[in-house]
């Protein structure tokens, strides 16, 4: 709040994920719990930073109540000014590390801005996302901004929680991410009355299916359901709550320019696939210390190239396929593995699931299905690749490599999948 940039980290993180990413930021001062202080101590010993712990203090080691002492000429202490306005780094979040080891994304003042969200101080508002993610660190400044209330929680997301905790806190503004919603909608406890306080869900962090989707809106009734969709390089980009578009991203925020691009950066029409390019209209800082990947994300008309495959409607709504390093080939042909997700999702038994591509030099990646099942379910991998094929009946996009059942699928701190693991686990079978 007063403008000093600060670096957010995951305490969950191993230690050597957190000594690559302290090293370019070296940080002067960190704030963490006791009980991770020694290995964040050992990540960043080459820093030297000074410690406060903020809770299950150590003795010999500062804690964050210790600030409160007064100190000499405390009163004529100035906050760091803005020299760059709206364009100066206020934070460092990580990139999600779903593709490799998390980088360090320079967030600037502009992107706090909120003028879109339908909050007022009266609400109250909760997201499972911690402070290193863009949706942890907009609620952080929403409920400052706004004086709503907000809920806070260092317990790991489970859908009986959640349902507990709208109902003690009257919760009625919710940012989730696709995996979390999978499981709201089977959840015995989650029920219309138990979430009838509820008056806005919006869902972000991912691709999620027509059918989940159908459930949560049936499942609140009343509520404005939908979905928002931007990155952490370039901020929140488009929302849609209009149910007529279905599992669409919706319209562009005011002064968000995007379009759909070829592989040769052309511009592409209407419902035709190509990567998504946004454009903010403001400078960003990129990467710390990391100008040529910085370079790559950017380019100097300042489009972000964000990796996501989608496409406009006629209607100018925006649709999200799939990540392009996602893209697979099949004998010569390209598919997306979030349509075959999206088929098997429609499953009332699936919890979860993530397609992957098993290589080989003659055909190329053949499509495979790690699949979740609800508590007590059943379904066989017959029953999952004949559904498949019957409602997807190009050869390309069958699940050519078979089908595996798993307890839960590889994610990050803050529900994404990661696909390198999930192939790996795939693989190891």
């Amino acid at each position: 709040m007063n403008c000093t940039p600060f670096h957010a980290v995951n305490s969950v993180l191993d230690k050597e994920t957190m000594r690559h990413i302290f090293k370019p930021t070296a940080p002067k001062i960190i704030f963490c719990d006791g009980e991770v202080y020694e290995k964040i101590h050992e990540a960043t010993r080459s820093v030297n930073p000074l410690f406060y712990t903020l809770t299950n203090h150590i003795e010999g080691v500062p804690k964050v109540e210790d600030l409160l002492d007064p100190i000499p000429n405390e009163e004529l202490y100035k906050p760091e000014s803005l020299v760059l306005g709206g364009e100066q780094t206020v934070a460092v979040l990580c990139s999600s590390g779903t593709t490799g080891v998390p980088k360090c994304v320079c967030i600037p003042n502009y992107l706090l801005k909120i003028n879109y969200t339908f909050v007022n101080s009266e609400d109250v508002i909760f997201t499972n996302s911690s402070l290193d993610w863009l949706s942890g660190l907009f609620f952080t400044f929403l409920s400052g901004s706004t004086s709503c209330k907000r809920v806070i929680t260092n317990k790991p997301y489970t859908p009986e929680y959640m349902t507990a905790l709208v109902k003690k806190y009257n919760i009625s503004f919710i940012l989730a991410a696709p995996r979390h919603v999978s499981t709201l909608i089977a959840c015995p406890t989650a029920t219309t009355d138990n979430f009838s306080s509820v008056r806005t869900f919006l869902v972000g962090g991912g691709i999620i299916s027509r059918t989940t989707l159908q459930h949560l809106r049936d499942l609140l009734e009343i509520a404005a359901v939908g979905s928002i969709y931007g990155m952490t390089e370039c901020g929140f980009s488009s929302m849609n709550s209009d149910d007529r578009y279905s599992n669409a991203v919706g319209k562009l925020f005011p002064n968000i320019k995007a379009r759909i691009v070829d592989e040769e950066g052309n511009n592409l029409p209407s419902n035709e696939f190509g990567e998504v390019f946004i454009n903010t209209g403001h400078a960003w800082s990129g990467y710390y210390g990391n100008a040529n990947e910085t370079k790559r994300v950017q380019d100097s008309d300042g489009w972000f190239h964000t990796g996501d495959v989608g496409y406009f409607d006629d209607s100018n709504v925006l649709y999200i396929v799939d990540r392009k390093k996602d893209i697979l080939k099949y004998q010569g042909m390209h598919y997306w593995p979030a349509e075959i997700e999206e088929v098997i999702n429609e499953f009332p038994e699936v919890e979860d699931v993530c397609v992957v591509g098993v290589y080989d030099e003659r055909h190329g990646d053949a499509a495979g299905a790690v699949v979740v099942l609800r508590q007590g379910a059943k379904l066989t991998k017959e029953q999952v690749q004949e559904h498949v094929k019957k409602r997807l009946p190009l050869d390309h996009k069958q699940l050519h490599a078979g089908v595996i059942f798993v307890d839960r699928l590889p994610q990050n701190n803050n529900g994404k999948s990661l696909k390198k693991d999930a192939q790996a686990l795939f693989e190891n079978n």
